[in-house]
């Protein structure tokens, strides 16, 4: 089986902690590494770095390079502009068919934690067997939900089929909060972990069926790759397409009759937001410290600080995240850590773009 990481994102809502040039995946924010890393970590001593590709955006090669030399790089599939998750994967996908990839892949996200590898490696070998066996044309990997995180989507499931397996009723994206709990408690609902496994085909298949415009440049983009043509032609085409999540192509449009659900327990948590992190490091009332911090009846809270010569104190808070570098502060509510995105694009267009 194929492994494709996608480890192109620019993990806006990190900020400060992630900057443009070194976005969330790549920072060390676990065990004093990287999620990146420890992805690979956790792939390379089942598939070995052959089967191993990055999907990444091209100004982060000589970063992810740095990471993981022994990944080559021609298994680095780069995009000259991020055009979100959509014309990211295709563009993978084309570019393995056409080097006459028929296996099964699997697709992970880089920016992803588990705690547990054995029992992840265990679920990818079980979900390439499935689709070997012709059990489903795609498995989706559900995490087994601890707490009602209306931070992620949701996989609605069905009957069990056997064990772990169930049947796939549907997706959730990012509930309210008073849904949240009520899929949570229903216990019919798991963490979608956004990791599945298909092929080539099939993937593509959804593209042109569901897609057909974006196809059309994949399509265009196909002819040219592996030829002296190739860079110019992505260079040409890849900035033309839409940006649209996978999600709207792929996973919106499944129905049970061609994929089944593997529930997990592997410890997965996906820290999107640093409130998120900070439940991940700290999933009680405990607050997440790093650096010189000292707080007062605060609770709940995520206090980072990277001056050497300063003191950052709180007094009386809770649920917040206060993250202190350099060059910037960051004071925000766990309830508004999704704006962080917004405020960024924002200061795109302000004399503060130097900050980003």
């Amino acid at each position: 089986m194929k492994i494709i990481i996608f480890a192109g994102g620019a993990g806006k809502r990190f900020w400060p902690l992630s900057r443009i040039d070194t976005p969330k995946q790549f920072i060390n924010i676990i065990n004093k590494t990287s999620t990146f890393k420890e992805m690979v970590k956790k792939i390379q001593p089942v598939y070995g770095w052959y089967n191993i590709y990055i999907s990444t955006n091209e100004k982060y090669i000589s970063t992810l390079k740095s990471q993981a030399p022994e990944i080559s790089i021609s298994n680095i599939l780069s995009e000259p502009q991020i055009r979100d998750v959509g014309p990211a994967l295709g563009l993978a996908l084309i570019r393995l068919r056409k080097l006459g990839v028929h296996e099964p892949v699997a697709i992970i996200w880089a920016d992803s934690l588990i705690k547990n590898e054995k029992k992840f490696q265990n679920i990818l070998k079980q979900s390439e067997g499935m689709i070997l066996k012709k059990e489903a044309k795609l498995i989706q990997i559900g995490e087994k939900p601890t707490f009602a995180n209306a931070n992620i989507g949701w996989i609605k499931i069905g009957k069990k089929v056997r064990n772990s397996i169930h049947k796939f009723k549907g997706f959730v994206y990012r509930p309210s909060p008073k849904e949240t709990e009520k899929i949570f408690n229903s216990g019919k609902a798991l963490w979608n972990t956004g990791q599945f496994v298909s092929t080539i085909d099939f993937l593509l298949t959804m593209y042109e069926k569901h897609n057909p415009k974006l196809y059309k440049h994949l399509a265009k983009i196909e002819k040219y790759i592996d030829t002296s043509k190739e860079a110019f032609e992505i260079e040409k085409i890849y900035p033309k397409i839409e940006p649209i999540h996978s999600d709207h192509i792929i996973q919106y449009n499944l129905d049970d009759s061609c994929t089944k659900v593997i529930e997990a327990d592997m410890g997965w948590d996906d820290p999107g937001t640093l409130y998120a992190l900070k439940k991940y490091l700290q999933p009680k009332d405990d607050n997440s410290e790093k650096g010189k911090v000292y707080n007062y009846n605060s609770k709940d809270c995520l206090v980072y600080n990277y001056e050497k010569d300063k003191l950052v104190s709180t007094v009386g808070l809770e649920s917040m995240v206060v993250v202190n570098t350099p060059d910037a502060l960051l004071v925000v509510h766990k309830d508004h850590v999704k704006e962080i995105s917004d405020m960024f694009k924002e200061l795109e267009k302000t004399k503060y773009k130097k900050y980003l």
